[in-house]
């Protein structure tokens, strides 16, 4: 899989089916950029790691979640601590629109002096605050992680992801997450199918334009579903306690 290096930005397609029981089924777009983390020094005027602009990235949302420790370094600690080779890291998030953002999944690419991916990690955040990063080396299909995070209140925490990643292009990235109850059931499906381009003023203008609500639609979008999947009556999971970041890669 070969990803492009050079900052872009796309609109993903995100898709969520629920398979079992209560039946459910919504798909939305979303605003990503894709930032080149070890050149961050020209972006576009628009957009800004770390303060306000009408695209951001900020440090306290992502990573150590600390606004004084940028993401690449983040990024290379858990590179050094799990033997991981790389010549540059490929961000891909829902950016902060004039302040704000929510972002339910980013990820983190390795690539190497070919542009080619060797790992991803997986930065997974609910509604809450917590987060979570699942770490996936060198497999990118059907990756099968334990869930460690309370993510929906209408399924279980008892549950295996299996996490794929492909691309048919250089400037595409598709990411699906099948999640399994312990009786290897599939009970929930989510995708994002993201095609980026080049970052030009026109583009920046155009991507603003449309995308200005973005994370506002899908933080109400997340809710009105959660509504609907109360009034048909699922099966209620209450919030356990809040979480430290952790990293996965079981």
């Amino acid at each position: 899989m070969e990803l492009v290096s050079s900052h872009s930005l796309g609109t993903g397609k995100i898709v969520h089916k629920r398979t079992r029981d209560t039946k459910n089924f919504f798909q939305y777009n979303a605003p990503y950029l894709s930032i080149n983390l070890s050149n961050t020094s020209k972006i576009h005027p628009f957009i800004s790691l770390n303060k306000l602009n009408f695209f951001s990235i900020f440090y306290k949302q992502h990573g150590f979640r600390d606004k004084k420790k940028n993401l690449y370094d983040f990024a290379k600690n858990i590179a050094d601590k799990h033997n991981i080779i790389f010549n540059n890291v490929q961000f891909i998030c829902i950016p902060s629109i004039i302040g704000y953002s929510f972002n339910p999944i980013s990820f983190y690419l390795y690539l190497d002096d070919q542009n080619k991916v060797k790992s991803i990690i997986y930065e997974v955040k609910n509604t809450f605050g917590d987060q979570v990063h699942y770490l996936s080396i060198d497999k990118f299909k059907n990756k099968e992680f334990k869930k460690n995070m309370y993510v929906s209140p209408f399924i279980e925490m008892d549950c295996i992801y299996k996490i794929s990643s492909k691309n048919k292009s250089k400037d595409h990235f598709f990411c699906n997450i099948n999640q399994f109850n312990l009786k290897n059931e599939q009970i929930f499906y989510a995708s994002i199918d993201l095609n980026l381009k080049e970052i030009t003023f026109l583009n920046c203008i155009l991507f603003f334009i449309l995308n200005i609500f973005g994370s506002i639609k899908t933080i109400t979008l997340i809710h009105y579903q959660a509504i609907k999947l109360l009034l048909k009556k699922s099966k209620f999971f209450k919030y356990s306690n809040k979480i430290k970041d952790n990293l996965y890669l079981d």
